[in-house]
């Protein structure tokens, strides 16, 4: 977390800041303006030292008195900034260059020949450690030789270090009279706003908000001050509201006492006058449940009534038909008037009507059959305890059994393990097989593929066996949805489907299981039909449960 900074620190390290980038870039600039005056004045010294050692030296090269220059150039080289000094005669029409005359200043030891620098030394040159200047010598515009100098560095350094002494005591000097400039400013700012931060604690720690904070000689400070003061005029006023509204609601809660009072003894007034309602509403219930049951027969019944008429009605107009055949057959045998072809036509007609007449009646045996398991499975066997993967794996085996087509379509099991259910397996098997039924003949019609799932899991809130089956198939419209449980329900009536089998499937899980069912679906997208039954998981399995946990 960051820290925050007192105001009268922030003044003083501002201040001085400033001050010190100001001072400090003044400095930097009269240093290097006088550096470069220093490094101007010797440069110009040096030039004209060289100039004037090149016109003594012009007449002792033409007439080559050599010790008559080295005296000449001890008398010229009293300047101690002069170091070094070196006359240079150009012999064979410039063909060479041969070292004439030199001075060297006080103790300092000769340095090498410079002829290889004359060429390169234009005017005065400054390196690291002194200046360089070559001139050369003509005469009437002929070439004579050179004269190279050599002057010290040591009077602009000295003049460098100067500066910046100079330099550094200015600086010095303004950063100590910015730090007393800045504590007289603290002292300015920061007292009024002392007393204000002992005059906020002292409300503070007081409760007091009658007091008001004094003014200063600070127009910022004082609108400051002005603010916190109407501030605290508007607290002050909140808690005398606050107050009068606590004393108001004193008075209201006594009130909504008495109010809640009453209110009870109506209310327990009316609750006995509902409980006598309930019991009324109880028994037109059951009377409603009675008339609703009847109505739910005379629908069964009706469509029981419904679907055997068709195979019956067709076995009677199919039975008539022998009968006529057969009649006919008769009396031409009688006459002596049957004939190989009448015979033949006889034995064909009688074979189809006959074969039809086979089929309706066993299609008539299934539904009363299918009828009567609807009625008898739920009651057919108790609950027991077995082992749900292995009950999923022959469950698996004998749906592939059942239905060879199932081959062409991808079906899985997830269920956890181990997994002891306390159930019924025969009704739990009916369903899997009608679910996948279901799929078959409605969801995957035209499909050369498709995919079942079948999701086993535990609720372990109350022990519920959930199962998730779920196919990707051409799914149902809103409006079979909504009645898909209804017996005699179905899209393919016109194709010998009766629409027992999801019917078949809600009555199992209702009655048989005592569970729920909940199914969805849409079209193009599959359908997902949840069952979850209660209190289905095996208690050794909920402690394996707590075991592994």
């Amino acid at each position: 977390m960051r820290g925050f900074g007192s105001i009268s620190r922030t003044i003083t390290v501002l201040l001085v800041t400033t001050t010190g980038v100001f001072v400090g870039l003044a400095c930097m600039v009269m240093v290097y303006m006088q550096y470069q005056q220093a490094v101007q004045r010797v440069s110009q010294e040096t030039a004209d030292f060289t100039q004037i050692t090149a016109s003594l030296a012009t007449e002792h090269l033409v007439f080559n008195t050599r010790d008559q220059l080295d005296r000449e150039l001890v008398k010229l080289g009293q300047p101690e900034y002069v170091q070094h000094v070196h006359v240079y005669r150009v012999d064979n029409n410039g063909a060479e260059i041969n070292f004439f005359a030199s001075f060297n200043a006080g103790s300092l030891a000769p340095i090498p020949s410079r002829i290889e620098r004359l060429q390169d030394l234009n005017g005065v040159r400054l390196s690291p450690r002194y200046y360089e200047a070559v001139e050369a010598i003509y005469l009437e515009d002929r070439l004579l030789g050179y004269v190279y100098v050599r002057v010290s560095r040591d009077g602009t350094d000295q003049v460098l270090i100067q500066a910046i002494a100079a330099a550094v005591l200015v600086i010095s000097s303004s950063l100590l009279l910015a730090y007393l400039l800045a504590l007289r400013l603290r002292g300015y700012i920061t007292q009024p706003l002392d007393q204000a931060v002992a005059s906020v604690n002292k409300i503070a720690s007081e409760k007091n908000y009658s007091l008001r904070l004094a003014r200063t000689n600070l127009s910022e400070l004082n609108s400051l001050t002005q603010a916190f003061d109407i501030m605290l005029g508007r607290i002050q006023q909140h808690i005398q509201r606050q107050e009068l509204a606590e004393q108001q609601a004193s008075l209201l809660n006594a009130e909504l006492e008495r109010q809640v009072n009453e209110r009870t003894e109506a209310l327990k007034v009316a609750n006995r006058e509902l409980i006598q309602t309930l019991e009324t509403l109880h028994q037109y219930q059951q009377e409603l449940v009675e008339a609703q049951k009847m109505s739910s027969l005379g629908d069964m019944v009706a469509g029981i009534a419904h679907e055997i008429n068709t195979p019956v009605g067709l076995v009677i107009t199919s039975t008539s038909i022998v009968q006529d055949a057969l009649a006919a057959m008769a009396e031409k045998f009688e006459q002596k008037k049957m004939t190989s072809s009448d015979f033949e036509r006889f034995l064909l007609s009688s074979t189809e009507n006959l074969t039809l007449i086979e089929r309706n009646i066993q299609r008539t045996a299934d539904l009363v059959a299918r009828f009567q398991q609807l009625a008898m499975d739920q009651f057919a066997e108790d609950s027991r305890d077995f082992d749900m993967v292995a009950f999923g794996a022959d469950v698996v085996a004998a749906l592939h059994n059942r239905f060879p087509q199932l081959q062409h379509y991808q079906l899985e099991w997830h269920c956890p393990q181990p997994l002891q259910v306390h159930s019924r397996p025969g009704p739990l098997n009916q369903i899997f097989i009608q679910l996948v039924q279901n799929s078959l003949q409605h969801g995957f019609e035209q499909a050369q593929s498709g995919h079942i799932r079948i999701d086993i899991s535990v609720d372990q809130a109350n022990q519920s066996l959930c199962i998730d089956y779920r196919d990707d198939g051409v799914g149902m419209p809103e409006d079979l949805l909504r009645k898909v449980f209804e017996p005699f329900t179905t899209s393919k009536r016109g194709s010998g489907a009766a629409g027992l089998g999801l019917h078949f499937v809600y009555n199992l899980v209702r009655q048989a299981l005592k569970g729920s069912i909940d199914i969805d679906s849409t079209p193009n997208r599959g359908t997902h039909v949840k069952i979850e039954i209660a209190n289905a998981v095996a208690k050794e399995f909920d402690e394996t449960s707590k075991i592994q946990d």
